[in-house]
Formats: C-alpha cells, sequence, structure tokens
C-alpha cells in the first residue's frame, strides 16, 4: 500500500534539491497549481530519483495534450462529428493563425523535452522548465482559455 503522507514528503524534499541543483524559478505552489504535479506523482505512486525528468514529463505532458486537441481543430478527423462541429468555430484565418501559433508553441517544448531526454544537458532542463512555466502563464494557457470559452459559447447555442 502506497503511503501518501510519504510520497509528498518525499515529493518537497526532491523538488526543494532539484529547485536548488538546475536553479528552477517557479516555486512548487506555483508549478502545483499549473501543472498538478501532486496528482501526477501520487497517480505514478513514486517519485523518481531523477525527479527533476518527471517533472519535465508532467509538464510536457500538459503542453502534449492541448497539442492533440489544437490539431484536431485545425486537421479534424472525418469521422469525428464533434470535431467537425467545433472546426467550423475557427474558420477564419485569424482563428486558425491564433491556433497554429500554439501548436508552435506545442511542440517547441515537445520537441526541446524529446532532446534533452537525448542528450541529459542539465542547463536545458532548467532553461525547459523555467521557460515552459512561463511561456504556460503568460501565452499558452490564457491562448487555451480564449479558444475554450469560443468553443463552449458554441456547443451551448446548439
Amino acid at each position: 500500500m502506497i503511503d501518501k503522507k510519504e510520497i509528498l514528503k518525499e515529493l518537497e524534499s526532491k523538488f526543494a534539491q532539484v529547485k536548488k541543483e538546475l536553479s528552477i524559478k517557479p516555486s512548487f505552489e506555483d508549478l502545483e497549481k499549473e501543472f498538478e504535479l501532486t496528482d501526477f506523482i501520487l497517480s505514478a505512486g513514486f517519485v523518481s530519483e531523477n525527479f527533476s525528468r518527471q517533472l519535465s514529463q508532467r509538464i510536457v505532458d500538459h503542453y502534449r495534450d492541448w497539442h492533440g486537441y489544437l490539431n484536431n481543430l485545425l486537421l479534424p478527423n472525418p469521422s469525428f462529428l464533434a470535431g467537425q462541429t467545433e472546426t467550423k468555430l475557427f474558420n477564419s484565418e485569424e482563428y486558425r493563425k491564433r491556433i497554429w501559433s500554439l501548436i508552435v508553441l506545442s511542440m517547441k517544448f515537445s520537441s526541446m523535452h524529446s532532446l534533452i531526454g537525448l542528450n541529459q544537458n542539465k542547463k536545458m532542463e532548467t532553461d525547459f522548465i523555467n521557460h515552459s512555466y512561463n511561456i504556460w502563464v503568460s501565452e499558452f494557457k490564457p491562448g487555451i482559455a480564449s479558444i475554450m470559452e469560443k468553443v463552449s459559447e458554441g456547443w451551448n447555442k446548439k
């Protein structure tokens, strides 16, 4: 049986260690608010010995999840009626450019994360964590929120 308190204590300790080693700027609370680290760790049932990679994985998962949704808005699956319906809400060139800019951001972080996994560059990992958080709160999340408001309004009109 997994002892949640022990895992959370270990998470706190590992985060403090990685924050110091990598000079991570966002606080645990900031990252928790945006990326739900506690739920992720408890779901996994462990804190990795290589916690910085586990943290990076959680961040990139958020970007990648949205990437799939955004990609479907531009190129809907023909057999998925809901996707085709939502795509029609974004048929203006302005919206398509906004969606594409968010896809570019998600791919920037996705490819950077993959490269870090291959080259084990700690400086890049620091940049990844700091920059992906900053972009998430300043651009990506507000962009997604705007799109989801339009999607919600569209479905409420049906």
